[in-house]
C-alpha cells in the first residue's frame, strides 16, 4: 500500500509504500513523552521505500526503552514527530497520524504494554464528547 502524508505545517511531504500488516501501537515511555499520551500508532517501511520531501530535523535518541539506538525525524517548523528508524535506515517507522486517513490504521500489535497506564483498558467506560468540550455526547462500543 502506497501512503502519503504531510507534517501539521506542511513544511515536510512523506511518501511510501508500507510493509503489509505492519501497524502497531507502541507504549514505551519515549512514544508517550512525544506523543503527548499513552502511546502512538505506527506503520512500517523498508527504508527504499520511504521518500521525504523537504527537510526534516532528526536527532539519535541513544537510550530508547529498547535500547537500541534510533533517529528521530520531526518537523523543525510545527514539531510534529514523522519516523523513526535504526541508524541504517533500513526499516522505518511512520507516525501514522501524519499521513492521509490515518484512521484506516488500526494496530494489530500493542507493544511495551508493561509501560502502558492502567486506565487505558477503562476508555470506552469514559464519557465521549463528538467535539470539543461542551458538545453533545457520542456512543463509542
Amino acid at each position: 500500500m502506497k501512503v502519503s502524508g504531510a507534517c501539521h505545517c506542511g513544511k515536510i511531504q512523506i511518501e511510501a509504500v508500507l510493509i503489509e500488516g505492519k501497524v502497531f501501537a507502541c507504549h514505551c515511555t519515549d512514544c508517550q513523552t512525544f506523543a503527548g499520551g499513552p502511546f502512538r500508532v505506527m506503520v512500517q517501511s523498508n527504508g527504499s521505500d520511504f521518500e521525504i520531501v523537504g527537510e526534516a530535523s532528526e536527532y539519535v535518541k541513544t537510550s530508547a526503552e529498547s535500547g537500541n539506538p534510533r533517529i528521530q525525524g520531526f518537523c523543525g517548523t510545527c514539531g510534529s514527530s514523522l519516523y523513526a528508524c535504526d541508524l541504517e535506515r533500513s526499516l522505518i517507522n511512520i507516525r501514522a497520524a501524519c499521513l492521509e486517513d490515518s484512521s484506516t490504521f488500526s494496530p494489530k500489535i500493542h507493544m511495551f504494554g508493561s509501560s502502558s497506564p492502567s486506565w487505558l483498558d477503562k476508555m470506552n467506560e469514559s464519557d465521549w464528547l463528538e467535539k470539543g468540550l461542551g458538545s453533545q455526547k457520542m456512543l463509542r462500543e
